[in-house]
């Protein structure tokens, strides 16, 4: 077992730099407490002291200097598997991104050679086209001109069947 004063210390060090209990519980699970005791543990580092205590100064022996070590060799190891696992997370990360992209890219390459396809037929169908509205619209020309001629002479035809109507009527009248 680690020397219980490390663990508080280092406890205490990553509480003040804010890393959630969680994490803390964890850590202190893998050196081999309890849940019950890492909770006490942070209970004792989150609680003032409540009596002022003269610094004490302890003599470190061999065996508690190489608890210590092991200590700090166990939290290297840790980090760095923690290091490790975030670089694979993020290379995972970047080539699933990557694969999404070529697909999308694929799938923008075939709308955009289903939208040359639209176009090359819209292209090869537009004389035929063009040359059926010409000839409609010729014929509705001609049929326009047509009634015009024809409304002319309607007009015509009125405007001297009144001129008719009036001067019968003036007779007429003047014959009363």
């Amino acid at each position: 077992m680690v020397n219980e004063q490390i663990i508080l210390d280092t406890v205490k060090r990553m509480v003040d730099s804010g890393i959630d209990n969680s994490t803390i519980i964890a850590t202190l699970k893998d050196i081999g407490l309890s849940e019950e005791e890492a909770n006490n543990i942070i209970q004792k580092v989150k609680s003032p002291p409540q009596t002022p205590s003269a610094p004490q100064t302890q003599q470190s022996t061999p065996t508690e200097k190489s608890s210590q070590q092991e200590y700090v060799d166990t939290r290297e190891e840790i980090a760095q598997n923690e290091m490790e696992a975030e670089a694979q997370k993020a290379e995972l990360n970047d080539t699933t991104t990557y694969n999404m992209l070529n697909m999308h890219e694929h799938k923008i390459d075939e709308v955009a050679s289903k939208i040359d396809e639209v176009k090359q037929a819209v292209s090869s169908s537009k004389p035929v086209v063009d040359a059926t509205i010409s000839t409609k619209l010729t014929e509705l020309e001609t049929k326009v001109d047509d009634i015009s001629a024809q409304t002319k002479a309607i007009l015509d035809v009125v405007k001297k069947v009144l001129d008719t109507d009036r001067k019968i009527l003036t007779e007429l009248e003047a014959k009363k």
